[in-house]
Order: structure tokens, then C-alpha cells, then sequence
């Protein structure tokens, strides 16, 4: 499915409440001033691509989506379910993987009185409902309330590129990248709470001062 880039009605005034709050956060807004967050609008497939995206780079993400999605043209869970386990092997992706997607297949399934009405669920209730589904954690829900449902107040603190961006950005010079899984959170954190009730919209700026391109799921 192509991704809808419409703006989040919300994106404007994050943009101006973060700018306002956070000098560091105003430049990078500045610096990629006409660009915001795109929804695939699909929930299910960007599911899928969370899961091929899970522990790889960005680049080596894309390449397996391409090879997995040339061999499953139709994204529909019913059709996927029937493909033999070789056919998602064959484009790169692991037993693990293959056993995930399987997973978010049967779920889309069978729990479509569910996904019809995740809209109404808070982001706490969402993310514990989608790891119900194996192989979605954390990260993986969050990238669902970012990518598919464009919930404005998200920050993925076990991602690894936000990790990475908000390290150079707030903490240069300083010997961010030596410090404990722990030590870093806890210099993170006081950063994280200023960009509040717009924390989506912060991520995302990061990730693109990253690579100069947009971030997609």
C-alpha cells in the first residue's frame, strides 16, 4: 500500500510548542522544515514491516521488505498464511521472523473485531494488546502507534537510532556513547520530558538528523 502523506493535524503546532520549549529540538526542526511524519496507512502491513525491521539496519530492512513483498504482492493475511515457510526464508528473513509474521497473519485474522477498534485504545492498552502477538515487544508497538496510527506523544527509548540521534544532538562531547544501558536512559529522560504532550514529532526529527531522510515503517 503507498504511504499517505498527509499531515498530522497535530504537526504544526508541535513543531512550534518543541521549537519554543527546546532550543536544540528548534534547530533541528529548522534544519528540515518541510518534511513531517507519513502513516502507510495500512495497520497490518506496517506490522510486517516493524517485524523485518526488528535488529537490522534501515538499509537491510528495505532490502528484505523488497524481496518479501515481490514474493507476497498481495498483502492480505489469509494469503500470506498459505505461503510455504521457504518462500519467506527465500527473501532473507529468519525462522524467527518467518514464525512472526506468521503470528501477526493469525491475528489480523482471527482478531478483526480487535484491530477494527484500535483507535480507541489509550497507548498503554495498545501496546500490551499487541504483544499478545509473538515476536511484538516494545519497540515494535511503538513503532505500530507511530507509523500506523500517528500517536502524537510516543518516544521509542529502546530504539536504537533515537538512542543514537539524541546522544549526538543534547550530549556531544560528552561521553554518552561509554555510559550503561541504565546511565544513558537517566540522561535521556529529563530531554524526553520537555518535548511532552509532542513526543512523536521529537523522535521523528531525530531519526532524520540521522540520515536526511524521512523515517518510514
Amino acid at each position: 500500500m503507498a504511504a499517505t502523506d498527509d499531515k498530522p493535524q497535530w504537526w504544526d503546532q508541535a513543531k512550534r510548542e518543541l521549537s519554543a520549549a527546546d532550543p536544540v529540538m528548534a534547530a533541528l526542526i529548522e534544519s528540515s522544515p518541510d518534511v513531517h511524519l507519513i502513516c502507510r496507512g495500512d495497520p497490518f502491513e506496517t506490522l510486517l514491516r516493524s517485524v523485518v525491521g526488528q535488529q537490522i539496519s534501515v538499509k537491510a530492512a528495505a532490502n528484505i521488505w523488497n524481496r518479501f513483498a515481490a514474493a507476497c504482492p498481495n498483502l492480505d493475511p489469509e494469503v500470506i498464511r498459505r505461503k510455504h515457510r521457504r518462500t519467506l526464508r527465500a527473501a532473507g528473513l529468519s525462522e524467527r521472523k518467518t514464525d512472526f509474521i506468521y503470528d501477526i497473519c493469525r491475528y489480523f485474522s482471527e482478531r478483526q473485531d480487535v484491530v477494527n477498534h484500535f483507535e480507541e485504545f489509550s497507548d498503554e492498552e495498545l501496546i500490551k494488546e499487541l504483544c499478545t502477538i509473538k515476536g511484538i515487544g516494545r519497540w515494535t508497538a511503538e513503532m505500530f502507534l507511530i507509523f500506523a496510527l500517528r500517536r502524537p506523544n510516543v518516544s521509542p527509548l529502546l530504539d536504537y537510532g533515537f538512542v543514537k540521534a539524541i546522544g549526538r544532538a543534547y550530549f556531544a562531547g560528552e561521553e554518552f556513547d561509554s555510559l550503561s544501558a541504565s546511565e544513558r536512559q537517566n540522561k535521556i529522560l529529563p530531554v524526553v520530558q520537555r518535548w511532552e504532550p509532542w513526543k512523536t514529532a521529537a523522535t521523528w526529527y531525530l531519526w532524520r538528523s540521522l540520515n536526511n531522510a524521512p523515517v518510514q515503517y
